[in-house]
């Protein structure tokens, strides 16, 4: 299953968006490396770039809530700490049992639902606080 970015996912933060279509990708990328049983090192080397970026990417986000007042700014930290902690969790189990069939299942069921659910559930309620604070501007 291969995801894709729309609209539902917006933040109303382009720059959070285009980071969200760049994980999605790269999970894309990784799912896709995996069900076709490309080398590890080519996973290592996207799970690398995912663990960093994912980082970078909560951090700013995490910004972003709390600079409009984003009621969802705790709840959100605390989704990236598990998300961060899973995917912690699948590299090590990756680097121990390589790219089995069961992995990858994992991966798209854990990690690539979890984002999508994460972005529309949670992420989007960026949105109205920044149009709120827009609104408190004028």
């Amino acid at each position: 299953m291969t995801l894709v970015w729309d609209t539902t996912m917006s933040t109303g933060i382009p720059r959070i968006d285009a980071q969200h279509q760049e994980l999605i990708r790269k999970l894309n990328g990784l799912l896709h490396a995996m069900q076709k049983g490309r080398g590890k090192e080519e996973i290592e080397k996207l799970l690398d770039f995912l663990a960093e970026y994912v980082i970078k990417h909560f951090s700013d986000e995490e910004a972003e809530m709390e600079r409009v007042n984003c009621p969802a700014a705790i709840a959100n930290r605390i989704a990236h700490q598990h998300f961060i902690k899973r995917f912690t969790e699948f590299r090590e189990r990756f680097k121990k049992e390589g790219a089995s069939p069961r992995i990858v299942i994992d991966v798209q069921k854990t990690l690539m639902d979890w984002v999508i659910m994460h972005i529309r559930g949670v992420d989007t309620k960026l949105a109205a606080s920044v149009t709120r604070k827009a609104e408190a501007r004028t």
